[in-house]
């Protein structure tokens, strides 16, 4: 009998010590995220805040987390990577992400037309230089820089396509197509910005110029080929009949070079909206898409 009583003992001891490990455990988890600001490069002259990023970070961690990177829209002329992040750093803190928010030197508000302004392939070329810093440098904040996507809205959302299909940006930093595990296009007309020149749009014009070549070199609908290694893309759409049929044709492209998209039309948002809706709570239209895109590409 004294025996089992014991064993009984030890028992209830032991379920009590494993109560007070996860106890423990949830005690110790973040209930937000640790935030750091770096400069992925400096350029003298140039507004430091312009060529830095904000990592939204659990801290160092053996288990290293998906990273998802976010690059903000503005026509290319406005905007930060502070805005319009609480509902995206809820829910990736609630999936357990890595969170990057990126900024970029931008083209004149005034659309004064300066030949010497910032233009194409300025935006891009910022782009490609922080993500090579997240590929670097992203385990020490305990992400995995073999897990990352791209995540942008509007201008940000053509920048990323177009870093995520031109062999000019990470290329050329030693990162091939195919070490972003997928790109998120939310919400851009941007993937021939030749079409959006030759219609006279003058945020185009003002972030792109005129040259044939520099146009065809910004599209990122021109730079797909058969052959070619891309990463997923997942494409948020709404708005005029011509804004659906660019991201159309964009998907279509896409998919005849053989790249998995997944795509969603809510055209209950306005252009604003849309962005908004991603993570906000009880959101399901674009926010459940998002997350099973970003689950396939962190399998």
């Amino acid at each position: 009998m004294r025996f089992l009583h014991l064993l009984s003992t030890l028992a209830v001891l032991s379920l009590s010590l494993a109560n007070c490990s996860e106890e423990a455990a949830e005690a110790l988890a973040p209930a937000e995220y640790s935030l750091a600001t770096v400069a992925y490069k400096a350029i003298g002259g140039v507004d430091p805040n312009l060529l830095s990023l904000d990592v939204y970070h659990f801290g160092q961690a053996a288990d290293l987390k998906p990273v998802v990177v976010y690059v903000h829209g503005g026509a290319w002329a406005y905007g930060d990577k502070a805005n319009s992040l609480d509902n995206k750093k809820r829910l990736f803190f609630s999936l357990g992400y890595v969170f990057a928010s990126i900024n970029y030197r931008l083209s004149p508000a005034s659309q004064d037309l300066d030949p010497g302004r910032i233009m194409f392939p300025t935006h891009n070329e910022d782009v490609a230089d922080a993500v090579k810093w997240i590929s670097d440098s992203i385990a020490n904040y305990g992400g995995d820089s073999q897990k990352i996507v791209l995540l942008g809205h509007s201008a940000g959302a053509h920048l990323v396509s177009l870093t995520g299909t031109s062999g000019r940006f990470l290329p050329a930093r030693g990162l091939p197509l195919a070490a972003l595990k997928g790109v998120a296009s939310i919400d851009t007309e941007g993937y021939d910005v030749a079409a959006q020149v030759n219609s006279g749009n003058s945020f185009y014009i003002n972030a792109f110029g005129t040259d044939l070549e520099d146009l065809e070199a910004a599209s990122p609908i021109a730079q797909l080929s058969p052959g070619g290694a891309y990463p997923k893309f997942f494409i948020a759409k709404r708005g005029t009949a011509a804004r659906m049929a660019s991201a159309n044709d964009f998907i279509a492209k896409l998919e005849s070079v053989g790249v998995e998209v997944s795509q969603v039309t809510a055209s209950q948002y306005d252009h604003e909206g849309i962005n908004e809706a991603i993570g906000a709570p009880n959101e399901t239209a674009v926010t459940e898409p998002l997350k099973a895109f970003l689950a396939r590409c962190f399998e």
